[in-house]
Order: C-alpha cells, then structure tokens, then sequence
C-alpha cells in the first residue's frame, strides 16, 4: 500500500507560575547529549522540581517562551554546548512551541512499554509503504450518530510506544493515526479533507475523533503484545 502521509501535531503549553531553575555545573564537564538521528533518546522527561524554562535560544538570558513541570515529556530535536552547558532544542510531546532547556534537568523519557526509545522513528515510513507489524480491524464510524462498524487496519511499530496506524475506511480511502510514546498525538488529514483530532482514554482503550470520524483503538495497537 502506497500511502501519502502528513503529520499533525496539536497540544498547547503548559501554564504555570513562574520559577526559575537554579543554575547546575552538571552538564559543563559532561557530554552533550545525543540526537534520535545519532542513537539519542527520541524523547526526554523533565526532572526539575518546581518549573523549566523553555527560551528562545540556548542562553539563560534568552526569552521565556513557555514553562513545563515535572514529569512534562518533551522531543529530543538535537542537543549543543553554549555558555558553558549543554542546552537542548526540544517541543512538548504532541505540539507547542519550540525552543532550548537545559539538559541538567532532563532525562530519557520511559514509554508505557517499559523501554527508552531511541534512534529515528521510521514507522510512518514503513506504514506509507505497507510494512506492517500486524493487521487487523478495529470500531469505527463516519458520521456523527452512525453506529459504529469495522474497518481494517496496518500498524507499523518502531519501538517505545512510536508507531503509525493505517485505517482503511468504509469508502477505500486510507487514515493515518499517529502515536507516540503509546499516546495517540495526531492524524493524517488534507485541505480537502479538514477535521479536528482529539483523543481520550477509557481504561486501556483510546477513543479518537477526527471531525465527525470515530476510531477505537486499544493500547495494544501500538504498543503489541
């Protein structure tokens, strides 16, 4: 299956009070973190225990464009020395804006799977060209009010709760539904084909809505076993 694929990704910033992270030595004589592209961690969890500051640039002089709390999963977008430390580029897990922390208090970031991704994700890659892990069919509806039927599905894991889910719709045409660290965090959707995407959970089942569409889809979808 040759499928066109466009990564959406929404979420907002986390508002909180603001605190200032107390500047640490810890990262001056260590080395600098590494990139998904370079074996790194595809994603960090942040440790500070009151706020950290996301600027503008990797300067701790630099503006403050958002603050995340403790526990707050962020990408890994590559990391670099400046002014004496390591600061690392990184965006919220599912959207927000992007900017510099500092790696002092960061750390891999544990997926539902028990394991700390790493490397590129090459499941959207591998779904678009049909190289799937499993196949199945899954609840889904088209139109508010419709009940629900089957619709077929691919998924192409890569580890870490990271994978691409294709649904195949009633009319033949083809859903992309991506996860990331086992959270649903977006579809592909066109111009001609507008919609928005949320998400909910009830217990280890995931209810998305893209528009008036309805998927279900359990946990396992992503994370197999």
């Amino acid at each position: 299956m040759k499928i066109a694929l466009w990564l959406v990704l929404l979420g907002s910033p986390l508002a909180m009070p603001a605190m200032a992270e107390a500047p640490s030595p810890g990262s001056a004589a260590g080395t600098v973190p590494a990139a998904p592209e370079e074996g790194g961690p595809r994603n960090w969890r942040v440790t500070v225990s009151g706020a950290l500051h996301l600027r503008e640039r990797p300067s701790m002089t630099a503006a403050v464009v958002a603050r995340y709390g403790p526990g707050t999963l962020l990408d890994n977008l590559g990391c670099q020395r400046a002014e004496e430390r390591a600061w690392c580029d990184v965006q919220q897990l599912g959207g927000g804006p992007r900017g510099y922390v500092a790696a002092d208090f960061l750390e891999p970031a544990i997926s539902p799977d028990g394991t700390a991704a790493t490397g590129p994700d090459d499941s959207a890659l591998r779904a678009g060209q049909g190289d799937f892990d499993a196949t199945g069919s899954l609840p889904c509806a088209m139109a508010g009010g419709q009940p629900t039927t089957r619709c077929e599905f691919g998924v192409a894991r890569s580890g870490g709760g990271y994978a691409t889910v294709i649904i195949t719709r009633p009319d033949g045409r083809p859903r992309a539904i991506y996860f990331r660290m086992g959270r649903p965090i977006g579809a592909g959707t066109s111009e001609a084909d507008p919609g928005a995407f949320s998400a909910t959970r009830e217990g280890d089942l995931n209810l998305i809505r893209i528009g008036d569409e309805r998927y279900e889809l359990p946990d396992a979808v992503a994370l197999g076993g």
